[in-house]
């Protein structure tokens, strides 16, 4: 419910291109850094896929919705050159950008937690985690190198848990 309302205040409040950015970034789960190296001719609407450059200059390629390639589409338009965002003075965006725009966002949609890149990044993981995405192609999606990073969004909840006992003591 919380992403719906974030999402939509980030279009509403913001404008189309930091909707699309805050949207990008929740569900590429990209980090921040990464999010604002992103180049125009990263993207592939054939592959329907964004290359994405992380920690270590490690790249990988990371599946994207067709409504979001729609969409990035259209704002790159017939860019293939330079920053997919780039910043009104032309170059990337800073990190610390990044984080006004979500910040802003949230504070818009009257989140009262405190919302940041890398919540989104967790956010996108545990949903995908939950959805059932196998754990070795979540670590690859997320561009983990050890599986401990990634099983972290394996892990039951609570009420899992307690779900899962009353199941068994039936």
């Amino acid at each position: 419910r919380e992403v719906g309302e974030l999402l939509d205040a980030a279009y509403e409040g913001q404008g189309a291109t930091k909707g699309l950015m805050v949207r990008t970034l929740l569900e590429t789960a990209t980090r921040a850094g990464a999010f604002c190296q992103l180049r125009a001719k990263h993207l592939s609407f054939r592959e329907r896929e964004i290359e994405v450059v992380g920690k270590g200059d490690k790249r990988r390629a990371v599946p994207i919705r067709p409504a979001l390639a729609s969409e990035l589409r259209q704002h790159r338009g017939g860019r293939e050159s330079g920053y997919l965002f780039p910043s009104p003075r032309g170059g990337h965006y800073s990190k610390r950008r990044i984080q006004q725009i979500v910040k802003e966002a949230a504070e818009e949609a009257g989140i009262e937690k405190r919302v940041y890149p890398h919540l989104l990044r967790h956010t996108m993981a545990q949903r995908l985690a939950d959805e059932g995405m196998p754990e070795n192609l979540l670590q690859r999606f997320l561009g983990h190198d050890h599986p401990a990073t990634t099983q972290v969004y394996y892990e039951p909840s609570r009420p899992q848990v307690k779900e899962a006992f009353q199941e068994a003591t039936e």
